[in-house]
């Protein structure tokens, strides 16, 4: 379902599968720590490997559903190509935790599946506030307060999967819970000729 976030298109969909099977799955993985959270020991920030979560056959099912739902996203923006997933990994939030503001980078959408969660608990999408960001010369407090921000929290919800444009700066909430909550990331881009009929275009390859 398309949605507006801050202006935005952003796509919301709610996997129709047992999302405990992939619950489980994502407990079976093995994770280390990163900072201020515990992310999949599967990820690797140099070499060749990636982060390959949608090859493990044991998520298959959610990977094959999550493709029918980027071709959706495709078609509704005008796109021709299919949007590849060229990484993907999770995520996961013990008492404490949380995520620091990033954007995704070498991708062309970004997305987020909650495999749990409660209402409770917010990812946070922001966009700098015209009415304080037209200089550099912030003379109204700190550059940190929210007011220098317009700003969408999103609910965290089982199953749900949501795809937005990857600059859109965005944080996870500190988790208050006992219960450990877990997202995958995925990183799509599109596959093949980009602007074929254009004088400039690309040839893409998503390993």
């Amino acid at each position: 379902m398309k949605d507006s976030i801050l202006g935005i298109p952003f796509y919301r969909f709610y996997y129709p599968h047992d999302i405990k099977e992939v619950e489980e799955a994502c407990k079976r993985l093995n994770y280390r720590h990163n900072d201020c959270n515990w992310i999949w020991d599967g990820v690797q920030l140099d070499g060749l490997a990636g982060s390959n979560l949608h090859r493990l056959p044991e998520f298959e099912i959610l990977f094959n559903w999550i493709d029918e739902c980027l071709r959706e996203v495709a078609d509704d923006i005008g796109m021709p190509n299919n949007l590849k997933i060229n990484a993907a990994w999770t995520n996961l939030n013990k008492k404490g935790d949380y995520f620091y503001d990033h954007t995704h980078a070498n991708c062309f959408v970004s997305s987020n599946f909650y495999v749990n969660g409660s209402p409770d608990v917010h990812t946070i999408w922001h966009l700098p506030n015209p009415w304080f960001n037209q200089t550099n010369i912030w003379p109204w407090g700190q550059w940190t307060e929210e007011k220098f921000f317009l700003t969408h929290k999103e609910p965290t919800e089982p199953g749900k999967y949501i795809v937005f444009p990857p600059m859109i700066r965005h944080r996870a909430e500190v988790n208050t819970s006992d219960e450990d909550r877990i997202t995958i990331a995925a990183n799509a881009f599109p596959d093949g000729f980009i602007n074929a009929s254009g004088v400039s275009h690309l040839h893409v390859k998503v390993l």
